[in-house]
Parts: structure tokens; sequence; C-alpha cells
């Protein structure tokens, strides 16, 4: 399977030779510094089986 024709001015080649940079928001310039927080999984008992992973037998 090919990827599709990306434009290489939005896209330039990667240089698997080229070090990895430290900050990951040289890579991501677009990211906020702090993430914001993960949704609650839901518990058993919170009412409903929500897509959750059943209780063993």
């Amino acid at each position: 399977m090919t990827g599709p024709d990306l434009d290489p001015e939005q896209y330039p080649p990667i240089d698997p030779r080229e070090p990895v940079p430290d900050d990951a928001g040289v890579l991501l310039p677009d990211t906020p510094d702090e993430l914001p927080q993960a949704p609650a999984e839901p518990m058993p008992g919170d009412g409903g089986n929500a897509g959750g992973v059943r209780e063993p037998a």
C-alpha cells in the first residue's frame, strides 16, 4: 500500500539519520504546554456497563 502524495512544502521528507529533538514542541508546534486531564473511566457501580470490560465469571 502506498501513501498519498504529500506536499513537500507542508510535509518535508524525514531523514532517518537526523537525531530526534528533545522538545516535542519542535515536531508539534500547535500542541499546548499542558494537556487537559484525562476523562475518568466509568466504574462498575456507576450505572450500566457503558462499553466496559465484563467481570470474569
